[in-house]
């Protein structure tokens, strides 16, 4: 699946007149190989272990090329640093966000598109795409606050 998603990338920035240069290929090879959501920082650090050529710089124009391109798609977490990760064709999902660790969990139910008709009519708003974050707490979390009363003590 990797592989095919390189070359429709590969394609895609031909058509858009730009080239799968080596620094694009090798930070499009870590997006791809460590999923998740990665800040500019966590890329530059990976990017710099394996290669010391690749400056934060380059790292700032190809995730901005790559987001303009739909390649990967921009997650900012609590208005926070923005995390970026691969936007895999057909892929859609939400993130919950643990306020206690920060962990992020994804998850694909939407249903979303039960009620997009009735907003659209309400407010004429034509809804192209979304996303959905919710904030709350991982069962981890959870359970060590409902581990802490003061009966205890």
């Amino acid at each position: 699946m990797e592989e095919k998603y390189l070359q429709s990338v590969k394609e895609n920035l031909k058509k858009k007149g730009y080239k799968l240069t080596g620094p694009r290929l090798a930070i499009l090879k870590y997006l791809l190989r460590k999923k998740g959501h990665h800040s500019i920082m966590d890329i530059y650090e990976k990017m710099r272990m394996k290669n010391d050529r690749i400056g934060i710089a380059t790292i700032y124009r190809t995730v901005d090329l790559f987001l303009e391109l739909g390649i990967v798609r921009v997650l900012t977490i609590n208005n926070s640093k923005p995390c970026f990760e691969i936007n895999w064709p057909g892929d859609h999902h939400h993130h919950l966000i643990c306020k206690g660790c920060g962990r992020i969990i994804e998850f694909g139910s939407c249903n979303f598109i039960q009620i997009v008709g009735e907003i659209e009519r309400v407010t004429r708003f034509s809804v192209k795409e979304h996303t959905l974050e919710a904030y709350g707490l991982c069962p981890k979390c959870a359970q060590k606050t409902e581990d802490y009363s003061t009966e205890k003590i």
